[in-house]
C-alpha cells in the first residue's frame, strides 16, 4: 500500500450557506423552450451560478433545475482553485455536481489532473476513471501517478486503485492501492519516513504519526528504529490557543545498546500574555546524565554547550520602568563536572533615565533581589551546595551639560548599598566551606562622559540618481572612580556576577567611533539611509596603576589592551568584520577574530570566520556555496581547529529543486570527530531526503540545521 500525508497550518472553518444566486448566462446565440425551461446556447457560450462556471462552444440547460449538458471546448471552474477542461460534459450547477469526459485540469490549484472521466459528486468529492496525478508542469511531467479509479476528497485525501508511479513516464512502481494528501489544512495521520545512515549507528528509519486534535494543538509520536542502539521513542506536543499564547513540549527517549546507557531529553517552551501587561516566558531545559545533545544532535551549538538552562520569566515594562521575576537553573552538560546554579528567583526592579525638571537632572535607579543555589564543589566526586542570599539598590543621578552644540559633558554619580544574609568562603579540594554572618557593604561610584566635538562631511556624487555618503567622527572621554572598598568586606563576597565583582577604580577610557553612512537617492527605497561601515577604537587608562598603588613594587603597566573592532558591508554582496585587542606591554595579540563573506556573481560565495585567543585557542570556520543553474545547489563547510591542528567537522550538502519546483532532493554528507570525556571517535553520517510537492517528504534532516553559513 502506497500511503503519504502532510500538514499545513490550521485555517477557520467557513460557514456554510444556502446559495441563491441566480443563473446567468452569455452566448452569441440563444433558443428557448419557455414550455420545458430550456435554452440552448451555441457560441461563446458562459453560464455563471455564484463562484462556478460552466463555458462551451454549445450548452443545453434547464434553468429551473440547473441541469445542462455542454460540448466543444468544455470549461468548468469551480471552488478552491479547481479548474476543469475537456470535450463534453454534463452538470446540475445548482446542486455542485457535473459529469466531464476527456479531462484536463488542476484540483484545488495545486494538483494537476487528468482522465477519461471525472464525476463531481459535490462541492469538494470527486472521483475518476483511468486518470493521472501530477504537481509537475510540461507534456512529459517529471513525476506522476497513473490510476484506474480514484475517489477524491478536497482539503483530504484521495484514495486509489491500480497506481503506477512514473518519472518521466517510465513505470518505477507498482501500487495497487494508495492514499494521496488532498489538503491545505492539517490532518491527522502517517508522516513520511525518514532515512539516515552513520558509520557509528548504522541505518536509521524513521516513523512518526501526526494528530490534529484541535485547531489549536496537535502532536506526533515518532520511533526511531536505530540499526546499532535499539529504538527511540519521540513525543512532541505543541499548542496555540490564541495569538498571545503558545508553546510546545518535546521528549525523547533511548535505552541505548550501544552504550548501554540511558538517554532522555526533555524540551518545553511556554509564551503567555498575562492580565495587567504582563508577560510570561519559560523554559524546561532537561537531560540525562548520559549527554543526550552530544550524542544525538547534528547542530554545532547543541553538540557543544556545557549546561542545561531552564528559565521562567515574569516581566512587565512601563515608559521608564521595568518588572522582572526570573528563576533560573543551569546543569552541566560536561563528562567530568556535574556543578549546578540557580536563581530562585531574581526579582529586578529598573527605573530607566527620568528627568527632574527643577534640577535639569536624570534619575535611575535598578533594585534587586537574588536567592542563589550553587554547588562549590563541580566534582563528579561530591556535592557542596550552599544557599544565599543578597540584595543590591544602585541609584544614580546624572546631568547633562551642553558646553557647545558639538560638545556634551555628563557627570553622573550613583551609591550602591549590597546585602548578603550570609559570608562564604570556600577552601579548595578537598572542599570545604566557611560560613559567617551577614553583612553589607556601600560605596560610591563616579562617572564623567566627555562627548564631541563631533564631525562630518558629506559627498555627494555627480549624478543626481546616486548615492550620497556621509562619514561620521565621534571621539568620547570617560572617567571612572568607585573609591576604595572595605578590604574585609570584600573577602566575605561569594563573587557570582558583576554586581559582586565591583572593585575599586580610577581610570579614564578612550573611545573613538567612526560611521560610513548611505543615502539612496533614487528607486523604491530612495532617501533611506544605511551604515555601510563603523569602526572603534578603545583604550583605557588606569590611574591607581600608574601610581603603582594597585600593587606596589611591581611593573606598572597602567595601559589597558587596545581594542579595534571594525563592522561593515560596502555591499549587498560584501561585509568584513574583525576585531583584536594588542597588549602593547606583551607585544601579543589577546584576541583576534576575523568574519567576511562575499557573493562573487550569482553562483558563488565564500564565507569565512576565523577566531583567535591568547594563542591558545583558534577555530576556522568556512563555507563555499556554489549554485548551479537548472535548479542545483552544492555547499561545504568545514570547522578547523586551528590550535590543535585537528579537524573538527566538515558537511557538505547537494540540493536540486526543479524549475516547476513539483520535486526536489538533498543529500547531506557529515564527518565529523565526537568527543566523549576522553575519547574520540569519527563518526560518517549520510542523510537522503526527497521532496514531492504535493504529497510529502521523506526528509533525512527534518528539523536539523548544520555549520553552513549564510548572508
Amino acid at each position: 500500500m502506497f500511503f503519504l500525508d502532510s500538514w499545513a497550518q490550521t485555517k477557520s472553518p467557513s460557514p456554510t450557506h444556502e446559495n441563491n444566486d441566480p443563473i446567468n448566462l452569455t452566448a452569441d446565440r440563444m433558443f428557448q423552450l419557455v414550455e420545458k425551461n430550456l435554452v440552448k446556447a451555441e457560441g461563446n457560450v458562459v453560464v455563471t451560478y455564484g463562484a462556478r462556471t460552466v463555458s462551451a462552444d454549445e450548452i443545453i440547460i434547464n434553468t429551473e433545475t440547473g441541469k445542462g449538458q455542454a460540448r466543444g471546448k468544455v470549461v468548468m471552474t469551480a471552488e478552491k482553485g479547481t479548474e476543469f477542461k475537456a470535450e463534453k460534459a454534463q452538470f446540475n450547477m445548482k446542486a455542485e455536481k457535473g459529469r466531464l469526459f476527456k479531462v484536463v485540469g488542476k484540483l484545488a490549484d495545486l494538483y494537476y489532473i487528468t482522465g477519461e472521466e471525472v464525476t463531481k459528486l459535490s462541492e469538494n468529492h470527486y472521483t475518476t476513471q483511468n486518470s493521472t496525478l501530477t504537481t509537475c508542469t510540461g507534456e512529459i511531467p517529471d513525476w506522476q501517478i497513473d490510476v484506474a479509479d480514484a475517489d477524491v476528497i478536497l482539503d483530504d485525501r484521495a484514495w486509489f486503485a491500480g497506481g503506477v508511479f512514473r518519472i518521466r513516464d517510465i513505470p518505477i512502481l507498482y501500487i495497487p492501492v494508495g492514499y494521496v494528501p488532498i489538503l491545505t489544512k492539517r490532518k491527522s495521520g502517517l508522516l513520511t519516513p525518514r532515512f539516515s545512515t552513520s558509520s557509528v549507528e548504522g541505518e536509521t528509519v524513521s516513523m512518526t504519526y501526526f494528530w490534529a486534535i484541535n485547531q489549536w494543538a496537535d502532536a506526533t509520536q515518532g520511533i526511531d528504529y536505530i540499526e546499532r542502539r535499539g529504538i527511540r521513542s519521540r513525543t512532541e506536543f505543541r499548542y496555540a490557543p490564541n495569538k498571545t499564547t503558545f508553546g510546545q513540549v518535546n521528549f525523547v527517549f533511548l535505552d541505548d545498546n550501544l552504550t548501554q546507557e540511558t538517554f532522555w531529553k526533555l524540551d518545553a517552551v511556554h509564551n503567555q500574555n498575562l492580565p495587567l501587561g504582563f508577560t510570561l516566558n519559560a523554559k524546561l531545559d532537561q537531560t540525562s546524565k548520559a549527554n543526550f545533545n552530544q550524542t544525538f544532535r547534528n547542530q554545532t551549538e547543541l553538540r557543544t554547550r556545557r549546561s542545561s538552562d531552564s528559565y521562567a520569566s515574569l516581566f512587565r515594562k512601563w515608559d521608564n520602568h521595568s518588572f522582572d521575576v526570573l528563576a533560573r537553573f543551569r546543569e552541566s552538560e560536561q563528562f567530568s563536572l556535574d556543578e549546578t546554579f540557580g536563581l530562585l528567583p531574581t526579582v529586578t526592579y529598573k527605573t530607566q533615565p527620568m528627568g527632574i525638571s527643577f534640577l535639569n537632572a536624570y534619575f535611575d535607579q535598578e533594585a534587586s533581589y537574588t536567592h542563589f543555589l550553587i554547588d562549590e564543589d563541580p566534582s563528579t566526586a561530591s556535592d557542596v551546595v550552599e544557599t544565599f542570599q543578597r540584595f543590591d539598590y544602585h541609584p544614580s543621578l546624572s546631568l547633562p551639560i551642553n558646553i557647545a552644540p558639538w560638545l556634551q559633558l555628563t557627570p553622573r554619580v550613583g551609591f550602591r548599598e549590597t546585602f548578603y544574609n550570609k559570608e562564604i568562603t570556600v577552601s579548595p579540594a578537598p572542599v570545604t566551606v566557611t560560613r559567617g554572618d551577614n553583612f553589607s557593604r556601600e560605596m560610591l561610584d563616579v562617572n564623567v562622559l566627555l562627548e564631541g566635538p563631533k564631525f562630518n562631511r558629506i559627498f555627494l556624487s555627480d549624478d543626481p540618481k546616486g548615492s550620497s555618503f556621509k562619514h561620521v567622527i565621534e571621539p568620547r572621554l570617560q572617567y571612572d572612580y568607585i573609591p576604595d572598598l572595605d578590604r574585609n568586606d570584600r573577602s566575605k563576597i561569594r563573587v557570582v556576577d558583576g554586581i559582586d565583582a565591583v572593585e575599586d577604580v580610577q581610570q579614564l577610557s578612550f573611545f573613538l567611533v567612526q560611521r560610513l553612512l548611505r543615502k539612496k537617492n533614487s528607486g523604491s527605497r530612495s532617501g533611506e539611509v544605511t551604515q555601510m561601515a563603523r569602526l572603534e577604537l578603545t583604550q583605557s587608562y588606569d590611574l591607581d596603576e600608574a601610581r603603582g598603588l594597585v600593587i606596589p613594587g611591581s611593573d606598572r603597566r597602567p595601559f589597558s589592551p587596545f581594542r579595534f573592532d571594525l563592522d561593515s558591508q560596502l555591499s549587498d554582496d560584501f561585509f568584513f568584520n574583525t576585531d583584536f585587542t594588542y597588549n602593547f606591554y606583551t607585544d601579543n595579540m589577546e584576541t583576534w577574530n576575523i568574519d567576511t563573506g562575499i557573493k562573487l556573481n550569482q553562483w558563488l560565495m565564500l564565507i569565512f570566520e576565523r577566531r583567535e585567543r591568547d594563542d591558545q585557542a583558534a577555530s576556522i570556520l568556512a563555507t563555499l556555496d556554489v549554485t548551479f543553474p537548472k535548479g542545483w545547489n552544492a555547499k561545504y563547510s568545514i570547522r578547523f581547529d586551528e590550535f590543535n591542528n585537528t579537524l573538527l567537522e566538515h558537511n557538505a550538502r547537494l540540493t536540486y529543486n526543479d524549475k516547476c519546483m513539483c520535486w526536489g532532493f538533498t543529500i547531506d554528507y557529515i564527518d565529523r570527530n565526537l568527543f566523549t570525556g576522553t575519547s574520540k571517535t569519527n563518526e560518517t553520517r549520510i542523510l537522503f531526503s526527497i521532496s514531492l510537492k504535493g504529497l510529502g517528504d521523506f526528509d533525512g534532516a527534518r528539523g536539523e540545521t548544520f555549520i553552513h553559513r549564510t548572508f
